[in-house]
């Protein structure tokens, strides 16, 4: 007989322990939802629901990481249902006279995709870019950055970055041999 009685009380003790974990969670999620940052939810639970603050922090910096990851999931998983129109898309960008970056954005695409798509292509093509550069920098005819750019398609501001960075690397060169 105490051995029933153990146990509804062990069950009891378990749902009352669970009880408190989801009425934290329901704080949790009621707090970020009205609050644009871990900050303002940590805020919020120590304020509406009394909280201690390093557990707050903790566990709305947690709540926040877990937006963060269902919001990313979410934009994947709708941007890969056209898959086949973006690689379409990425491909007549590529065969075009206007600057990668710009065509993907008049297309349509967001920012963040059209930035992680143009490093990525940037990196698989390293080495024919190292060639370009190294033509560039034989012509005396225009600057490297006009000539990086005009011939090979490069944006603006990376073949201003290199050219910029090859400066500083001669004059450097400079400095040392003298």
């Amino acid at each position: 007989m105490k051995r029933p009685v153990l146990l509804a009380l062990a069950a009891v003790a378990l749902l009352a322990a669970c009880g408190k974990k989801r009425d934290q969670r329901a704080e949790i999620v009621e707090c970020s939802s009205i609050s644009l940052d871990a900050k303002g939810t940590a805020q919020c639970l120590v304020q509406l629901h009394r909280w201690k603050i390093e557990e707050a922090r903790a566990a709305a910096t947690a709540r926040h990481h877990e937006l963060d990851s269902l919001r990313t999931h979410q934009e994947d998983s709708i941007w890969n249902l056209d898959a086949a129109r973006h690689r379409r898309e990425l491909q007549a960008c590529r065969r075009g006279n206007e600057t990668l970056d710009g065509c993907l954005l008049v297309a349509g695409w967001p920012l963040s995709r059209v930035r992680a798509t143009s490093e990525s292509l940037w990196t698989a093509e390293l080495p024919k870019r190292r060639r370009e550069l190294q033509e560039c920098m034989r012509r005396r005819d225009v600057n490297l950055p006009s000539c990086l750019t005009l011939y090979y398609k490069w944006d603006s501001d990376r073949a201003q970055r290199t050219a910029d960075s090859v400066t500083r690397a001669r004059l450097g060169g400079q400095r040392n041999s003298r």
